[in-house]
């Protein structure tokens, strides 16, 4: 897609996945342009050689200039966390309900629209068999919904121009807030989870994840196609606690909580969230997704059709992640 240097938007270029996915476009040779929703806040993307267009996808009137002469729209942009459930709904759903008709009025030369999804949005395994895209999706929290909702707004649009979703499980890496936390704690020598059994989940490496959008960019795809994205195998929470120590070169012990008391320490963090002013980080909905036994998806389809293999096993990945925290002293 690129001999002619195709203009491409990213929504979502200061956050974690934004950031990365337009470092690697630049370095392809592709022109970028963000959508940024205060100039004055560009984190990740100082300094960096893109054409920025002030705007909110919660505001329509501000989209129009953002879609136009683009090849190619990469949303990324969405909330993980939010203070209100409303919040998820009116980003995720309503955010991507207004680009994609900002597109549809602005674009017409669109050649493909992508949006980065969520495991979330399918849901948990509930027998152990990795979700597959053919399965019915059963999201098990507001957030998941949410996404959900996304996603059939983008297949909605499938005639009008091509449509691409892919769903990550965890994605994990340099930059990341969220799952950082996890390494926060592994750094004070100690990993937290719930009791009641052994779960598994699936991982994703946010440079894979990257290189798999632009593999949906520049490869042939039928419109509406849906893929898994992550690593091709899984890992058990205990595997992943004990990754997590020796990757970062620390001793720590495990210690699980029963689901009760997590849920009452998720309500804990909600009432605090009422009193800063920010997002809960472990509400009580994160807990109900981390107790959740099987966070399994199939990757065979991607494998199939875009040639897709991740390139960074949980070991590798973490110790990378684990070097960026320390170098920036975040840990």
């Amino acid at each position: 897609m690129v001999p002619g240097v195709s203009r491409v938007l990213v929504t979502g270029g200061t956050g974690f996945v934004g950031s990365h996915l337009v470092e690697r476009l630049l370095a392809d040779g592709y022109a970028v342009t963000c959508l940024v929703r205060d100039l004055g806040c560009l984190r990740w993307l100082k300094g960096l050689q893109v054409d920025l267009v002030e705007g909110d996808c919660t505001k329509p009137a501000s989209l129009a200039d953002a879609v136009q002469g683009v090849s190619v729209v990469f949303h990324c942009a969405g909330l993980t966390k939010a203070r209100h459930a409303r919040d998820y709904y009116s980003v995720n759903h309503l955010g991507t309900e207004n680009l994609l008709a900002a597109c549809a009025r602005n674009s017409s030369g669109l050649e493909k629209f992508i949006l980065v999804s969520s495991q979330a949005a399918a849901g948990p395994s509930r027998d152990g068999e990795p979700v597959s895209e053919a399965d019915a999706p059963r999201p098990v929290s507001d957030y998941g919904s949410s996404k959900l909702l996304a996603e059939e707004a983008v297949l909605a649009c499938q005639d009008i121009f091509p449509v691409v979703i892919l769903r990550p499980p965890c994605v994990y890496g340099p930059r990341d807030a969220d799952v950082f936390e996890l390494f926060r704690w592994a750094g004070r020598g100690l990993t937290v989870e719930i009791s009641g059994g052994e779960r598994y989940l699936n991982l994703c490496y946010v440079a894979d994840l990257t290189a798999a959008l632009l593999l949906a960019a520049e490869l042939p795809t039928k419109s509406g196609s849906v893929y898994f994205i992550a690593e091709k195998r899984s890992y058990s929470w205990s595997e992943f606690g004990t990754l997590l120590f020796s990757s970062g070169g620390v001793t720590g012990r495990r210690v699980k909580i029963p689901y009760g008391a997590a849920w009452l320490l998720g309500l804990a963090s909600e009432i605090g969230s009422l009193i800063t002013g920010r997002p809960a980080l472990a509400g009580r909905q994160k807990v109900r997704e981390a107790a959740q036994r099987y966070w399994l998806c199939d990757v065979s389809k991607i494998d199939h059709d875009l040639r897709f293999r991740a390139e960074h096993p949980l070991q590798k990945g973490l110790e990378l992640t684990w070097q960026w925290y320390r170098k920036n002293n975040w840990i």
